[in-house]
């Protein structure tokens, strides 16, 4: 039996009987990919060897950046608002926050809310609405327009399959632009302008997903939220439930009624909220990250039904291990695994701090592990 990567991502989440399970990443690595395609990378051929390189590894593409030469040094620039974002060709991060006080921060989100929303009904990308680490999209300049690239690019990674634009609920978008501090502060002083901006961030992706889900050439949708870190959850359980759990229901259903599968991410220890989670429906939980105590073995005692990905530590293990660590953790994601319900791959990407040789150590017993040994159906 040989299947293609869609009938594989498909069984895969499915439950059913797979040739071998698929494998999911992100490549933001020019070595990787001048090695993998053995081509030296330039500003003309860069989107083309990036997919080429994506399609000798992976059945599942999580997202896409093009990695132009003319942009490998960071740019840092300041909005008129005077937040400064500092951003390279594969992601970015805000830099500086300029509110000095909760009444600031409340005027900024009053302002920036308003603009969102003015943007969700013009159907314009805008940047106060974007958490910058340069997700498939955030350089358009209409909903429209986020569609018809990225089916462009899905065209040309087939066959393997790409996610969706990835849908950033709203938390990671706010806590980027004014952090924990004046995120919370405001929230504690003015409640309602906090739910007010969070509720446009999320109703600015809810109609991005009405303009173009249907139309999008691929089965597979993503949305991310911040709820937890390494050692639990972020916030008190009653705060995401009421506060967050209704704006990712929201995101949950507009994928579903685009008819796509869903991936939910967040990275951390979920432990405590991942049954109201699987009860929106979601078909798969992302990462699954052992640094955060979420193994593969625990989770699928857990929850059987229900399919896991981003396994294999790229902070630390992909980064700086031995080439003997990353197969031997390479082997026993496979057997636990079981040839079920696992999509493989990194924990979030093979991104430029990992070398060709781990990258390669990986996927070599994740592409064929098949074929070293008798595999369970």
């Amino acid at each position: 039996m040989s299947m293609t990567p869609t009938e594989r991502i498909l069984n895969t989440l499915a439950g059913k009987q797979v040739d071998r399970l698929p494998v999911m990443d992100i490549f933001h690595n020019v070595d990787l990919i001048e090695h993998l395609t053995g081509k030296t990378l330039t500003s003309r051929n860069a989107e083309d060897l990036c997919c080429e390189a994506i399609r000798s590894k992976l059945d599942l593409c999580r997202h896409f950046a093009v990695p132009d030469p003319e942009w490998f040094e960071d740019r840092q620039w300041e909005d008129e608002d005077g937040f400064v974002l500092r951003e390279n060709w594969w992601t970015g991060a805000y830099v500086h926050c300029p509110v000095q006080s909760t009444e600031e921060a409340r005027d900024q989100m009053k302002k920036d809310a308003d603009r969102i929303r003015r943007a969700t009904e013009d159907h314009r990308v805008l940047s106060q609405a974007q958490v910058h680490v340069n997700l498939p999209g955030e350089r358009c300049e209409t909903f429209e327009e986020i569609g018809e690239v990225f089916n462009r690019v899905a065209r040309k990674l087939q066959p393997t399959v790409s996610v969706c634009p990835e849908t950033e609920v709203g938390m990671y978008t706010a806590l980027a632009r004014y952090g924990f501090e004046w995120f919370f502060f405001t929230y504690q002083d003015y409640p309602q302008v906090v739910r007010d901006f969070y509720n446009a961030l999320t109703d600015y992706e809810a109609e991005k997903i009405r303009t173009y889900g249907r139309e999008l050439e691929s089965p597979i949708a993503m949305l991310s939220e911040a709820v937890a870190s390494n050692t639990g959850l972020l916030f008190r359980p009653d705060f995401i439930r009421e506060f967050q759990m209704p704006n990712i229901r929201k995101i949950v259903d507009a994928w579903k009624a685009a008819g796509k599968k869903v991936i939910f991410h967040a990275d951390g220890n979920r432990w405590d909220i991942l049954d109201d989670i699987i009860a929106m429906g979601v078909d798969s939980i992302n990462p699954c990250e052992e640094l955060a105590g979420m193994t593969v073995r625990e989770f699928k005692k857990r929850y059987p039904d229900i399919t896991i990905g981003s396994v294999i530590d790229c902070q630390h293990l992909l980064a700086m291990g031995t080439i003997e660590e990353i197969q031997n953790a390479s082997r026993k994601l496979v057997q636990d695994a079981d040839n079920h319900r696992v999509f493989l791959g990194s924990s979030s990407e093979i991104h430029p701090r990992v070398p060709v040789e781990n990258a390669l150590a990986m996927y070599d017993i994740l592409c064929h592990y098949h074929e070293m040994s008798s595999v369970k159906g």
